[in-house]
């Protein structure tokens, strides 16, 4: 007999993480696609929020859909990389002056 996953005997909610915030997300598929609908429309509205909602829509939206997480991690990996300090070059690494 299989034993069930992981993921459906998760005890501990998932969370998503937005810049400081943490927002819970639902541990139901169907719930999280509707809700990440609703955030898409509402964030097609021109509005203040409406850049914040579309990123919301799209970061939940890709917990489902493997092509989108790819996208997503891609970036976040991207991100990260610009914002390391970069070691400082000595004149001993580099090219010795003509």
């Amino acid at each position: 007999m299989k034993s069930m996953s992981t993921a459906a005997n998760r005890t501990e909610p998932a969370y998503l993480r937005l810049g400081r915030y943490r927002l819970r997300i639902p541990a139901r598929r169907s719930v999280r696609i509707a809700l990440s609908a609703l955030l898409l429309v509402r964030g097609l509205i021109p509005t203040p929020t409406s850049p914040i909602l579309l990123s919301a829509a799209v970061t939940l939206l890709s917990v489902d859909l493997p092509r989108l997480r790819r996208w997503r991690r891609r970036l976040v990996v991207r991100i990260r990389r610009r914002r390391r300090p970069r070691p400082a070059r000595s004149l001993a690494a580099g090219r010795a002056p003509a």
